[in-house]
């Protein structure tokens, strides 16, 4: 009896393509196998109720990690490490401890962002799938439905949370969700031309430190937050068009006018590189005269300045997708390691 219910069990499950139906299967060999006291019909009964809650939620986790591989998890990590160099403004995170309001602004800033890219995932869906991308929804792994709906559940716990964080925290939420929404969907659809995301990446970054630096209490160190926020708004919010040079089929046949599009590749490669030095050159020399304690994250932003123009203006970023996205991954590291440079300094 327990051979013909472990056959008719995995006969019944409809694997959904990861880890988590095999869980379903081993759970219901060994509880049947390990409860030979049980009546067979009884136990059957119950294993199906227990299938049915399990299965469900093997679902629903499967769902919200697809949806986090959907907002790109490198993307979400510098969001939370722009969040806390603006906190580290206000108090040193490394010496003088985090606080318990920080680290809810934190999360509720993560679920924000999430909120964003998901959505952005649902409106990029035709380019994504010319330009062969990975992205879960592209690829048909996430359900545009599911997708929505944790977009929208995301968005309502960010807002309602910030209301017990204080009014700056408000405004920052509805401010970026409204961003998010202008960047990706009707009736501006920003990320359809060079200018409108420069506008859109600048303001988010500004955003994003200022929200850090009040939910951490504050300070007197503005001037120096003004200008490294200054200075990594403008590098998010140009070099990080790089992303484009891979793109460039997709931009085109979805009507998106990106750099590349525009100017032509090549073209696009020399404004990118020359716009990447220029900022790691002002950096240093805005530390060096009106803030010293900014040299060091200064000198690793200098540094991948030159390594993103090295990458794109060479052979190594030409020919496959791949090779070609080598520059915005340039990019983003350097991103995260002026980031933290601030954060650990």
């Amino acid at each position: 009896m327990c051979t013909k219910n472990v056959s008719k069990v995995v006969d019944e499950i409809q694997p959904l393509g990861d880890v988590f139906e095999l869980l379903v299967v081993r759970t219901y060999i060994c509880e049947i196998g390990l409860s030979p006291q049980v009546e067979p019909g009884e136990r059957f009964g119950c294993m199906l109720y227990v299938d049915s809650v399990f299965r469900r939620c093997c679902e629903a986790a499967g769902v919200l990690y697809r949806c986090f591989l959907e907002a790109r998890p490198a993307v979400q990590g510098i969001f939370l490490l722009r969040f806390l160099a603006g906190a580290s403004f206000a108090n040193p995170l490394v010496v003088g401890g985090v606080k318990l309001s920080l680290l809810i602004g934190a999360a509720l800033w993560v679920c924000a962002t999430l909120s964003v890219y998901i959505f952005n995932g649902v409106m990029d869906v035709e380019e994504d799938r010319i330009n062969g991308s990975s992205r879960p929804v592209a690829r048909g792994k996430l359900k545009i439905a599911h997708a929505t709906g944790v977009t929208g559940g995301l968005a309502a716990l960010s807002v309602i949370g910030s209301f017990g964080l204080g009014s700056t925290m408000v405004w920052s939420v509805v401010a970026l969700l409204a961003l998010g929404w202008l960047y990706s969907g009707p009736p501006f659809y920003l990320k359809r031309s060079p200018t409108g995301w420069t506008i859109m990446g600048i303001i988010v970054a500004y955003i994003t430190y200022n929200v850090g630096y009040v939910a951490n209490g504050g300070g007197s160190a503005v001037y120096s937050l003004f200008i490294f926020a200054t200075i990594m708004a403008l590098w998010l919010g140009l070099v990080s068009q790089t992303k484009d040079l891979s793109d460039i089929e997709g931009d085109k046949q979805a009507g998106r006018r990106s750099g590349p599009v525009i100017w032509g590749e090549n073209a696009a490669r020399l404004v990118y590189s020359g716009v990447a030095l220029s900022l790691g050159g002002g950096y240093i020399l805005a530390a060096a005269f009106f803030a010293p304690g900014l040299l060091i994250p200064a000198l690793v932003l200098a540094l991948g300045a030159v390594v993103v123009t090295a990458i794109a203006l060479g052979p190594w970023s030409r020919g496959e997708k791949s090779r070609r996205r080598k520059p915005y991954k340039a990019f983003m590291l350097t991103q995260y390691g002026a980031n933290l440079a601030v954060v650990l300094c």
